[in-house]
């Protein structure tokens, strides 16, 4: 009954900081993401509400896996910290808890948090990813909303070219308006001017209103019989006139099926089955290649050789030097061509090769990328619980700035090692791994000193140190 309470204490006390510290790390990273990264593709577009509203939703979603290590650092140095300078961690020591057996509630749901965040980024992420980027793609080609400045000529709606002269105070009444009409694609044939005018739009903005007054309509009429010389004008004198001009500016909503090759939209198992069908690709590629060399490139010269002498082996020297200048400037032609066609087909052969290498390697960081994340939070968090143990410091002060300083390096680290994979100066699996593996021995360290109440952040203990350094060197 007693462990029982003990062990709801302890995780009340680690999941309200977990929670308000995910939220504020999975809010700052969509500010920076996504908000600030794409702003420019939302301004001027005359998006929807809820078109917003869906991508943001999926951003935010999509960003929580990202911030699972970092809250779980943060929360266990807060949660522990805060126990210990309250001394409720020397408490349970003293009757007879070890450290361990007081983590082991924290430790439990850590485990089930590292097993539904590989769910997450296994079932749930790909799907996320997938209409996120669609919806992000459709955005970013989405035709801004117009604007129509003072004197100048605006171009930007297909077909037609508008120009106002003065706008209104309010921007209500239109001064001086023209407009061409270039929808039959033979040049200005239909024009209109008006001394006065607005601007409206339809219920669903596809399409723009003029409403044009005091003005004129001129359109040139096509008479196929009458010559260059002898053009028709039609005029239309008019009070009001009504013009709707088709905008086209829906947002078009482009296949999804288009974006599931991406890495990003795969679980390990389809990853698996791609990086193996490229490997295969790969490896048949190179063995065509081999063989090409063999039967086309070095095959075709040893062919006009043996045509020319009518023999199988022949020294080069002494075949060019048999041959007439014509022959000569012939065989080098035909040297020099085949040495072009090979070294295309080489260099070909090669950027596809280089290209289907670089997705393997991006196959395989994913792949990768969807385990080290579960395996992060259990590795964070036994460097944050003993961290919490050892400062004796709970709140939003040195906890945070050690949290912090610790996820700053184990970032830097993933990506540095990340850039390596990605140029392929080291196998996938090791540089995803490794910043784990530089933390692992960290924790074990810092645990191992946190259940024998060591005192390594403590500075009275480094100056008692020193000063009796210094005693036994003067008394020396």
């Amino acid at each position: 009954m007693f462990l029982k309470k003990l062990h709801t204490l302890t995780l009340k006390s680690f999941l309200p900081p977990f929670i308000v510290t995910l939220f504020i790390s999975v809010f700052l990273l969509f500010l920076v993401q996504i908000v600030i990264t794409y702003l420019d593709d939302f301004l001027g577009k005359g998006l929807r509400t809820i078109d917003l509203i869906t991508l943001f939703t999926y951003a935010w979603i999509a960003i929580i896996p990202q911030c699972i290590p970092l809250a779980v650092l943060l929360a266990s140095i807060m949660s522990f910290g805060n126990m210990a300078e309250n001394y409720e961690l020397a408490a349970m020591k003293s009757s007879g808890l070890s450290l361990f057996k007081i983590i082991k509630p924290i430790f439990v749901f850590i485990l089930l948090l590292a097993g539904v965040t590989f769910l997450f980024n296994n079932f749930i992420l790909p799907v996320v990813h997938l209409k996120s980027t669609s919806l992000l793609y459709d955005i970013r080609n989405k035709k801004p909303t117009f604007t129509i400045k003072e004197g100048i000529f605006y171009n930007k709606i297909e077909n037609y070219t508008l120009y106002v002269g003065k706008k209104s105070a309010n921007k209500d009444t239109l001064r001086d308006v023209y407009i061409y009409d270039h929808t039959a694609h033979q040049g200005n044939k239909i024009q209109l001017y008006a001394k006065s005018g607005k601007f409206a739009n339809t219920a669903d903005t596809s399409a723009l209103v003029v409403i044009l007054r005091d003005g004129n309509r001129y359109e040139e009429v096509v008479d196929a019989n009458a010559r260059p010389s002898q053009k028709k004008m039609s005029q239309l004198n008019f009070k009001q006139l009504q013009v709707n001009i088709d905008l086209d500016n829906k947002m078009k909503r482009t296949n999804e099926e288009l974006f599931k090759g991406s890495e990003e939209m795969m679980n390990v198992w389809q990853i698996d089955s791609v990086a193996d069908s490229t490997a295969r690709k790969l490896s048949r590629r190179i063995d065509e290649l081999a063989k090409q060399a063999n039967n086309t490139f070095y095959g075709r010269m040893a062919s006009y050789m043996s045509l020319n002498h009518q023999i199988k082996t022949v020294n080069i020297h002494s075949f060019y030097d048999s041959l007439s200048p014509d022959q000569f400037t012939t065989a080098l032609q035909n040297a020099l061509n085949i040495t072009r066609t090979a070294s295309g087909s080489v260099d070909a052969a090669f950027l596809s090769m280089e290209n289907e290498r670089s997705t393997i390697l991006r196959l395989l960081i994913e792949w990768h990328q969807k385990i080290v994340v579960s395996f992060a939070c259990i590795v964070l968090f036994f460097v944050g619980a003993p961290l919490g143990a050892i400062i004796k410091k709970g709140g939003l002060g040195l906890p945070v700035i050690v949290s912090v300083m610790f996820f700053l390096a184990y970032y830097i680290l993933t990506e540095v090692y990340r850039s390596l994979a990605m140029e392929g100066q080291m196998a996938p699996w090791m540089a995803l791994w490794m910043p784990l593996l530089i933390f692992l021995p960290i924790s074990i360290f810092l645990t191992s000193k946190a259940a024998k109440d060591s005192a390594i952040f403590d500075v009275t203990v480094y100056y008692t140190w020193m000063n009796k350094l210094f005693k036994k060197k003067k008394s020396v």
